[in-house]
């Protein structure tokens, strides 16, 4: 669908539509310079070694900047680039005009005073500015391939496009990721689009601050402890890399789900109840807030085991240590299957006495954030979720005293 959608869009933007009707993919694509990313060169073990990252500095070594004065503790760290970024992924909201429009404005920004840099872009973003070139298109299966050669990830839409880069780097390492809003509210949106010229210039020089959000490393295991082969989706060494959350859910099935949960190979409890997750500090604001989580910071180092709609009215969340590991088992009580899902994308079912082993990633989200001493955390409770905000006495609002 997509081959067949962006040649007509070529045809259009090289005014080709009177020429022969049989010109080949190739054709097409060289006429525009797009490329894919499977056909490019893998880099050498020379260049994977070399390839920019952002790594801790001392921050005495950055006191001229804005963020000399700021205190960073070990999950958010002020870090400078070992080399300048050459390759950057744009990952954009789908489906929407004004974020298609400001798409625009930073690929002209780019190219303008960025010209050395290789853009990568999906291929809705690709079809939906054909008047660029050079651009590197990735498509799905694509995922091993992204950690070869991105450097850095620019997102422009909600939190879910960042949600999503964490999917497309679900295997392993994520390069560091600068997302921008149109002005809507979420939690992992630091800067707005009007920024993008500063924000981009501090980022690509450096140093900048960086906030490493936690991942879990989630493997579904048989019975026997071997990896699950029907419920694998290229499960890496450390498992499935996940921002928010691990779900257990009793989906479409009547039935309460009966699931065991054990913390570093101790039984911890018998949850009976429509599902159990392990979310990340980040994740705390979502799925796991409106099953009634409490609130986690960001940089906080534990996992929240949060129960939904449990059968017991005594089951509460349990917040446990991040350097511990939880395992969830479907108990043979368990009248059904429970259905698997990381960050909301239902992977599998699992049977009675079929697990999920979770713990903490080796692989953190790296999200740049901005310079100064203001928290982006305090901001959003209080602006987003209306943080411990009372209800208005109605009597009084007449008379001016509200």
């Amino acid at each position: 669908m997509f081959t067949s959608t962006l040649h007509q869009s070529v045809r259009v933007a090289l005014r080709l539509g009177s020429r022969p009707r049989h010109r080949t993919r190739a054709q097409l694509e060289q006429a525009r310079s797009v490329h894919q990313l499977r056909d490019l060169p893998a880099p050498t073990l020379e260049q994977l070694a070399n390839k920019p990252r952002l790594t801790p500095c001392d921050v005495i070594e950055a006191e001229s900047s804005a963020m000399g004065a700021a205190q960073f503790s070990p999950a958010h760290q002020l870090s400078r680039w070992t080399s300048s970024p050459t390759t950057l992924l744009l990952i954009q909201k789908r489906d929407d005009p004004r974020t298609t429009a400001a798409m625009g404005t930073i690929l002209t920004h780019l190219r303008e005073h960025y010209p050395h840099l290789r853009l990568i872009v999906e291929p809705h973003t690709a079809l939906e500015h054909p008047a660029f070139e050079d651009l590197i298109i990735t498509s799905a299966g694509d995922e091993g391939l992204l950690p070869l050669h991105t450097s850095m990830v620019l997102t422009l839409g909600g939190d879910g496009t960042i949600l999503h880069v964490s999917n497309l780097f679900s295997q392993g390492e994520c390069p560091p990721v600068l997302s921008f809003s149109m002005g809507s509210l979420g939690f992992l949106l630091p800067f707005h689009i009007d920024a993008l010229s500063s924000a981009l210039e501090n980022t690509l020089k450096g140093p900048v601050s960086v906030l490493n959000r936690m991942r879990l490393a989630c493997t579904p295991v048989s019975t026997h402890g071997q990896v699950l082969d029907r419920c694998t989706k290229a499960v890496g060494e450390a498992g499935w890399q996940v921002m928010n959350e691990v779900t257990l859910h009793r989906g479409r099935h009547a039935h309460l789900t009966v699931v065991d949960a054990f913390f570093d190979g101790q039984h911890l409890t018998e949850a009976v109840a429509d599902g159990l997750l392990v979310s990340t500090p980040t994740g705390s604001t979502a799925y796991s807030l409106s099953a009634g989580g409490p609130i986690s910071h960001p940089e906080t180092d534990a996992f929240l085991l949060t129960p939904i709609a449990p059968r017991s009215l005594s089951f509460r969340t349990v917040i446990l240590p991040g350097r511990g590991q939880v395992r969830l088992e479907i108990s043979p009580l368990a009248r059904s299957s429970a259905e698997l899902s990381v960050d909301g994308r239902e992977v599998c079912l699992l049977n009675a006495r079929e697990s999920v082993i979770i713990a903490k990633s080796p692989y953190p989200i790296p999200c740049i954030e901005r310079s100064g001493g203001e928290s982006g955390w305090v901001r959003d409770i209080n602006s987003l979720l209306q943080f411990n905000v009372g209800f208005r006495n109605k009597s009084l609002i007449g008379h001016g005293m509200v």
